[in-house]
């Protein structure tokens, strides 16, 4: 073997492995995960590639993706530095219903309103009637379109100044306003979830920021 052949394949080596390095899961549910890679904070769901990652299962234990055509297992990323659960670590809980949803109670700008955990969803996603209600004003809001079971609606994508879920606490957060009574109950969606990490343990959703 060639001398530049043999350093070409060192360098494909070393740059491969600290792209793994660089791949760590911190929120890990059934059907999803949600990874950190290369600095990018990705959610990827089974049978999807995106970013060059495709995600194959995923539990609340684990998750199996297909990067660089080599299968590696995720799990749920806490280092040795980190394990300690310090006082500025904030973690919430939330009991799965009937249905298979989490719902809870969330805060916009200080007013308390119901909501349900939605990682569908892009954004937190609120009603028109509802944003009135507790003040929020999206009338100057980007202006973009909304599918709901109605048909399609005005929305606006404004940002809340403040939100938060028991302890935790995310500021300047974006929210899609929907002009009408859709959704009857606010959708905590990415915007908010993608900050902090998430995990299931025995029909509880895990929430830590």
């Amino acid at each position: 073997m060639s001398y530049s052949k043999a350093l070409w394949l060192i360098c494909a080596w070393f740059f491969t492995l600290n792209a793994w390095s660089d791949l760590q899961a911190v929120g890990l549910m059934n059907g999803m995960a949600i990874v950190e890679y290369n600095g990018q904070r990705l959610v990827l769901r089974e049978g999807v590639e995106q970013s060059g990652i495709e995600l194959l299962s995923a539990d609340s234990q684990e998750a199996v993706v297909l990067i660089n055509g080599r299968k590696e297992v995720l799990k749920l990323g806490i280092s040795v530095a980190s394990g300690y659960k310090g006082p500025s670590q904030e973690v919430v809980r939330l009991s799965r219903a009937q249905n298979g949803h989490y719902f809870t109670e969330i805060k916009i700008n200080g007013k308390t309103v119901p909501s349900l955990v939605d990682t569908g969803a892009t954004n937190l996603a609120i009603s028109g009637t509802l944003a009135k209600k507790i003040g929020l004003n999206f009338a100057n809001g980007k202006k973009s379109r909304s599918s709901t079971a109605a048909g399609i609606v005005r929305s606006y994508v404004i940002r809340a100044n403040k939100v938060q879920l028991g302890g935790i606490t995310k500021y300047n957060v974006p929210v899609n306003v929907l002009e009408g009574d859709f959704p009857e109950i606010p959708l905590l969606g990415m915007s908010f979830l993608n900050q902090l990490q998430m995990r299931e343990e025995n029909g509880m959703l895990i929430l830590t920021d």
